[in-house]
């Protein structure tokens, strides 16, 4: 799925290229008297690599689409979408798509209908052509706009310029738990990983920052501004397997603990669980993790209740 979705820029050379050739070999196809077969078969050559390439790139489109979760995995076909955003963009993209490889089967049986060596190949044919080279043209403008986001501006000229707004100070976390992503400067609790039931399965290592460590081994409340970290990997047959998983944070505020749960890149097997996203950011009140704060609701968890289940060592025979 991985390897044709990453081709999809490529393949969509073809059809384009058709789109630009296409009309020319039509109109000289147009004329008639004899000696114009050869014109005939450039015309139905082009037609037939138009239609390979469209059916490469719907193929890879699709998958495309799937990778980057513009088609969900809970939906068959993109979701129709009106503006000036991504997924608005990708569903026009996709209509004309669909557009494209029905004219162009259409233009294909118009060129290859017989006809006698003194005729043209058709106003059917030139018709149908042109229509299918236009809407190739526009759908590849369409997937270099949406792979390069360029957005138009309606009537630019005419737009106000936006008003001066001070700079406010961005929030240093509000698109990555930068802190937390930075696990491995904290002090480590366990060196070895630690199956977690209460995390998913995953096996778990704790971090905590040197000020806590001391409190987090013992159990006691963790002073304010402590942080933990828990990075995880996937099980795999009851042992860590090579999948990395989300990373937990919990951090302690005047007002409270405070947790954030960060995936980079959801499994595709998962994404139905996190709404078909391929990332997860949870952070502060967010209500996916209602679940975590009733057991962080002071803090830590009790500490009884903390997993002690390590793999198994192997000791390799001399």
């Amino acid at each position: 799925m991985e390897w044709i979705a990453l081709k999809h820029a490529l393949l969509s050379h073809l059809p384009v290229a058709t789109g630009l050739l296409l009309p020319w070999a039509l109109l000289v196809a147009q004329r008639p008297g004899r000696g114009n077969r050869p014109w005939w078969t450039v015309a139905r050559y082009l037609g037939w690599a138009g239609i390979l390439g469209t059916l490469c790139s719907f193929v890879s489109g699709y998958a495309s689409g799937r990778l980057l979760a513009l088609v969900p995995l809970h939906r068959t076909l993109p979701q129709w979408a009106t503006g000036a955003g991504t997924e608005a963009l990708f569903f026009r993209h996709a209509v004309l798509g669909c557009a494209a490889l029905l004219l162009g089967l259409g233009a294909v049986w118009a060129m290859n209908r017989p006809r006698k060596d003194h005729q043209s190949l058709g106003l059917l044919a030139l018709g149908l052509g042109l229509a299918w080279s236009a809407v190739l043209l526009v759908t590849g403008e369409g997937g270099y706009r949406l792979a390069h986001q360029h957005v138009r501006a309606v009537n630019p000229v005419m737009a106000p310029a936006p008003p001066a707004v001070a700079k406010t100070e961005p929030d240093p976390e509000a698109r990555l738990p930068v802190r937390a992503l930075d696990f491995a400067s904290l002090e480590v609790i366990h060196p070895d990983p630690v199956k977690s039931p209460a995390h998913g399965g995953r096996w778990v290592r704790a971090w905590s920052s040197p000020e806590a460590a001391a409190a987090y081994r013992s159990g006691q409340a963790l002073p304010q501004g402590a942080l933990v970290v828990l990075s995880t990997v996937e099980d795999r047959w009851g042992r860590p397997g090579p999948e990395g998983g989300p990373l937990y944070a919990l951090e302690m505020k005047a007002k409270g603990p405070s947790l954030t749960f960060y995936w980079s890149r959801v499994p595709m097997k998962l994404r139905p669980e996190f709404g078909g996203d391929s990332r997860a950011y949870w952070r502060g009140e967010d209500p996916h993790l209602e679940a975590c704060r009733s057991c962080h609701a002071a803090g830590m968890a009790d500490p009884a209740q903390r997993s002690r289940w390590r793999p198994k060592r192997v000791v390799p025979e001399e």
